[in-house]
């Protein structure tokens, strides 16, 4: 039997990588809507997740869970209830479990009625992939988003690349703009001790002085 623990003060000397500065970067409104605008012209359909995503600050495995039973008749509102990790078959809850009834803004409200089939099944998934079945916002990244952002970058139309989680950061740091640090804690499923921490001070354009 051991005496004394071959692993004992060895967490002292583990130091846990930080998130970079970049975790947390947003685009501004005006990349955002570059972006949507490169989706709506060379890749249509996939669009309307790109602007799900940005108009909602949602987790993509949130919106790729997203059934129409959690989009209210008169597209008044979006349940978040629940996720959909992309490596994950099961269906489970929200990162933090919190859930949140999202307001939707007459923006949002028409993309949901133009994506919204009929006749509708209410237990049918809201984003699909082409083939059918859930949205695997994995290869999208890879496949679609990556090379497209980066073609952005390269020819001016964006300063730097920025992954999809990114469109959640965006809206966040847009909403303080505009919304109570409790409202948009309440609406992006986050503590405002996050915000704080992470968004507050990013919210406003900031101008260095000639000194």
């Amino acid at each position: 039997m051991l005496q004394k623990n071959p692993f004992e003060g060895i967490q002292k000397h583990i130091k846990l990588a930080r998130p970079s500065e970049t975790a947390w970067a947003a685009f501004t409104t005006e990349e955002r809507d570059a972006i949507i605008q490169e989706f709506e012209s060379n890749h249509p359909y996939y669009a309307p997740w790109v602007k799900f995503l940005f108009w909602t600050g949602c987790r993509p495995e949130e919106a790729a869970a997203l059934r129409w039973e959690h989009i209210a008749m008169n597209f008044s509102e979006v349940l978040f209830i629940c996720a959909a990790p992309s490596d994950m078959k099961e269906v489970q809850g929200t990162k933090n479990r919190k859930s949140t009834r999202f307001p939707c803004n007459p923006r949002l409200q028409s993309l949901l009625k133009e994506l919204k089939p009929s006749p509708c099944d209410h237990s049918s998934l809201v984003f699909q992939a082409r083939t059918g079945g859930r949205f695997n916002y994995t290869n999208f990244q890879t496949r679609y988003w990556r090379p497209i952002i980066k073609e952005m970058v390269k020819r001016g139309a964006l300063s730097f690349y920025l992954s999809q989680y990114h469109c959640r950061h965006t809206w966040i740091t847009e909403a303080l703009n505009h919304l109570s640090v409790a409202d948009v804690s309440y609406l992006a499923r986050v503590s405002t001790a996050v915000l704080y921490q992470h968004y507050a001070g990013r919210s406003r354009s900031i101008t260095i002085p000639e000194f």
